[in-house]
């Protein structure tokens, strides 16, 4: 079985513009993701899912220097996207690993890879780990299943209940048994300026590949520094809910 990262980003963000090339020691977001990535040993291959929008261009000329695939898709529907990039490239499994998580963890890559080998296993979701570390797995024969019964074009907030709430998936939650990484009050996803100063400070005192639980220890023992961004969890919450996507399937 063929197991792929998924890489969505594109570049016409309206909380914080072009934030997948913004740089932190004259690095782009994205490029510190895909190297992260890298470092999973599971996957078979990476491809960033941009649009072919004009603008995401920048992003396919980084995916060449990088040495990853990419695919160009559907602006506002990420789940055709994702079908037809899993049909290009012959995907049997796909980890989702969204491109605002520069520091999702490349061991529960891993693990979310792993899990998908089961044929009992369609959705995989990783519960009470800070927010933006995480990945989310499923079968690509599920993704075509949603595909072909699903009516909502714009699928760019909130996919994943078409598999956690049709009732058509087996979902299987995961977490970790160690207590420090337990922690769902720590954000790190960029979406705003607050949290490109976090990653700053943290890319300033960690040094590299630091895994997660680094990035933990550091927090904790510096605790002023989840100031920074504790506030934008509340209003990534608020603009989630307006933007969520209206899922409704075709009547059988």
């Amino acid at each position: 079985m063929k197991t792929a990262a998924f890489i969505p980003v594109r570049l016409s963000s309206t909380r914080l513009a072009s934030k997948a090339l913004l740089k932190i020691k004259g690095k782009p977001c994205i490029q510190y993701l895909i190297e992260r990535i890298k470092r999973a040993k599971k996957l078979d291959l990476i491809v960033l899912c941009t649009t072919t929008d004009s603008d995401d261009d920048p992003l396919i000329e980084l995916s060449d220097n990088l040495n990853i695939k990419y695919y160009r898709g559907s602006k506002i529907d990420i789940l055709e996207r994702y079908k037809n990039a899993a049909i290009e490239f012959k995907v049997d499994n796909i980890v989702n690993v969204d491109g605002d998580d520069i520091f999702c963890e490349p061991m529960l890559i891993d693990e979310t890879s792993e899990e998908l080998m089961s044929p009992d296993i369609d959705f995989i979701i990783w519960k009470n780990l800070p927010f933006g570390t995480t990945p989310l797995g499923f079968k690509t024969k599920g993704l075509l299943k949603i595909c072909t019964v699903k009516e909502t074009i714009d699928t760019q907030t909130g996919w994943a209940k078409f598999f956690t709430d049709t009732n058509m998936f087996n979902v299987k939650y995961l977490t970790k048994k160690d207590p420090q990484l337990n922690d769902t009050n720590i954000r790190l996803t960029l979406d705003y300026p607050e949290d490109l100063k976090l990653f700053e400070v943290i890319y300033d005192n960690l040094k590299e590949p630091f895994s997660l639980k680094d990035i933990v220890k550091f927090l904790y023992a510096h605790p002023e520094y989840l100031e920074i961004n504790k506030k934008m969890q509340d209003k990534y919450k608020q603009n989630f809910s307006l933007k969520e996507t209206k899922m409704k399937l075709k009547k059988k």
